[in-house]
């Protein structure tokens, strides 16, 4: 990860996941993340959403951080794609945790996020990054994506 992207993690508390339903059809959703030293990303979702469904059929996903609080022109973002799914047992503790320490209303315990419960902690294990820029050629502006 590149010291813009890992910038852009640390600022920005909402990515929208990106996901395709069994015809192919895409879904975008926002959800609050926490990330982890790999640069993974968790967030918590609803077995029952849309995205949550999709995953399940399909792990293939794309996320998108953005900072749209920028002036136009100056906006920053980080682009994965990566492979997601419900997290194991032995990651859930360390999940909470981290997932905790980032938020004031919305406190996970293993209650919420096993068993019965209608919610789980998801993970984002990143394939491929970038992060965009911009160069001017021929007077025109083109935006542009560098590897991670």
């Amino acid at each position: 990860m590149n010291d813009k992207g890992k910038k852009i993690l640390e600022k920005i508390r909402y990515a929208t996941i990106s996901t395709v339903d069994e015809t192919g059809a895409p879904w975008a959703a926002p959800v609050w993340y926490v990330f982890d030293d790999n640069f993974d990303i968790y967030w918590w979702s609803p077995l029952e959403t849309q995205h949550s469904k999709n995953i399940c059929n399909n792990p293939n996903i794309y996320v998108t951080v953005f900072d749209s609080t920028l002036p136009e022109g100056e906006g920053v973002g980080l682009y994965l794609r990566a492979r997601a799914g419900e997290i194991s047992d032995d990651e859930l503790n360390a999940a909470i945790e981290r997932y905790n320490n980032s938020t004031k209303i919305f406190k996970l315990d293993r209650e919420n996020c096993t068993g019965s419960a209608p919610t789980r902690i998801y993970k984002a294990v990143t394939k491929e990054g970038w992060t965009n820029d911009g160069v001017t050629k021929d007077g025109f502006y083109i935006d542009k994506r560098v590897s991670l």
